[in-house]
């Protein structure tokens, strides 16, 4: 099993590496959070908690900065079943593995509708490569794309805060700090 998870991974990130190619025609716009119309954040739900966490930053963002479109797309590593605080998605969407195909890369109705959104902003909240949500990173024209600092990172984003061993709150509040400051 083993072997075939490091196989698929190899084909999430050549999947990954043609998506930046085509990715490069994209014109990057920095854009200041407060001038910001639409967010994209993305995430890896790990538990009720994280999904709470991401809602609240959400909620501060619309409240501090009146920004009209903050879009949470999130990313339960599961095919199976989805646990039962996912079943009410209000304010947020997300997909499973039944929504990826053989490599790693996700299709279907909501991330089609994901990727057609016009972000002013999209904010990758997660600190690894996840090979599904960096599709998303690397597929979106977003204006600004954000993301954790690393070497790994470089190619995806056009602003890197932090780094990986940040928790969340530091790296909300670093988020706002930097995104804060843009002078467009």
């Amino acid at each position: 099993m083993k072997v075939i998870d490091s196989i698929r991974i190899q084909a999430g990130k050549r999947a990954l590496k043609k998506e930046l190619i085509s990715d490069q025609k994209r014109h990057v716009k920095v854009c200041n959070i407060a001038d910001a119309t639409a967010i994209g954040l993305l995430y890896k739900i790990e538990s009720k908690e994280s999904v709470e966490h991401l809602r609240k930053f959400a909620k501060y963002i619309k409240s501090e900065f009146g920004t009209k479109n903050v879009f949470m797309m999130g990313y339960w590593d599961d095919a199976k079943e989805s646990p039962d605080f996912l079943q009410v998605k209000v304010d947020f969407e997300f997909f499973t593995k039944k929504e990826l195909n053989w490599a790693g890369i996700p299709k279907g109705g909501n991330i089609d509708n994901f990727l057609n959104e016009s972000f002013d902003i999209l904010i990758d909240m997660n600190n690894y490569l996840n090979v599904p949500l960096r599709y998303l990173v690397a597929k979106s024209n977003a204006k600004l794309k954000v993301g954790q600092f690393s070497k790994e990172n470089e190619p995806y984003f056009d602003i890197m805060i932090g780094d990986n061993s940040m928790d969340f709150e530091n790296y909300c509040n670093e988020l706002i700090k930097y995104l804060s400051m843009i002078k467009a």
